[in-house]
């Protein structure tokens, strides 16, 4: 089993704001890459971070930057096995990150227009609804989203000006058969105080694509 972290980093003050994306990946890392300095991008734990369950959950404690490491770009397909866990976290390195407030989104999706192998169409994500409070929910889990009702009672940062969530476990397609899915990853923050933005909303995107591996059956990646 293998832990993988998308992370992404937004900000207010830059000009990505204005095209809703998140903080590009470097076109040349820095000295240290690590998760408070790379965006878009996947890291690698190399022990089981606090949170990294079976089933989803929101974090409660901002993530150790040096239990991730092996950073790569979100350009390319991210090939996983049934069993690895996925967990997402977003942070912003503004000055008033302590007024913003956070909603997240998401969205899986096939990933590929070419016909897939047997059975692996057939299942739309590769998550399910399993909780700490439903263990054994079995039901894909297509849709993302942690919104509290109203953005005044969304979600806050934490410490480290970062929100971060557990997807939950990889499962396989049905056959034990290869996959391919995009998971549409959007975050709408609230300014909660202090001009010129309070009170407005901001939205950013981003969709990473990725490769469930099979058992026994075409494990190629999809062109």
């Amino acid at each position: 089993m293998a832990i993988y972290l998308y992370n992404l980093m937004f900000s207010l003050t830059g000009s990505n704001v204005n095209v809703g994306t998140f903080e590009p990946y470097p076109s040349s890392l820095p000295p240290t890459p690590n998760i408070s300095n790379v965006s878009s991008s996947w890291f690698t734990a190399s022990s089981t971070p606090p949170g990294a369950q079976a089933y989803f959950q929101i974090l409660n404690q901002p993530m150790t930057a040096s239990q991730w490491g092996n950073v790569q770009s979100d350009a390319n397909d991210l090939t996983l096995n049934p069993g690895d866990v996925l967990m997402v976290r977003v942070f912003s390195l503004d000055a008033n990150v302590s007024n913003y407030q956070l909603r997240f989104t998401g969205v899986f999706g096939r990933g590929t227009s070419q016909a897939l192998v047997p059975g692996a169409g057939n299942l739309q994500s590769p998550l399910v609804m399993s909780s700490a409070a439903s263990p054994n929910n079995t039901f894909p889990r297509a849709v993302i989203d942690t919104d509290q009702s109203l953005a005044t009672s969304w979600p806050a940062p934490l410490s480290d000006g970062s929100w971060s969530i557990c997807l939950g476990q990889v499962v396989a397609a049905p056959g034990a058969a290869a996959n391919d899915y995009t998971l549409n990853v959007g975050a709408t923050v609230y300014v909660k105080s202090n001009p010129p933005s309070a009170g407005n909303l901001f939205t950013f995107g981003r969709d990473p694509r990725m490769h469930v591996t099979g058992t026994g059956i075409n494990t190629d990646v999809a062109a």
